[in-house]
């Protein structure tokens, strides 16, 4: 992923604040950015921190991670999650 320093800056920023569960931090630095780099931003901490899971996590696991993620995804869309 090629990115703009300052967009690479603070993924960086903001994945290791994500990772001490540093919600405030998080918070602050993504709710302070302009659009555009905060977008940018968010967008390579999501595949940042996917790219972390696969390293790490087995991919049976993540299998299954993605397929409680379709299926919440999926009833929420429909509003079968609720009584």
């Amino acid at each position: 992923m090629n990115l703009d320093p300052e967009v690479m800056r603070k993924t960086a920023l903001v994945v290791s604040a994500a990772l001490r569960d540093d919600d405030v931090s998080v918070r602050h630095v993504l709710h302070t950015l302009p659009d555009r780099i905060a977008a940018a931003t968010t967008e390579a901490c999501v595949l940042a921190m996917a790219e972390l899971v696969r390293q790490f996590v087995p991919p049976e696991a993540i299998a299954a991670g993605i397929a409680d993620a379709q299926q919440i995804a999926h009833e929420t869309a429909t509003g079968r999650n609720h009584p």
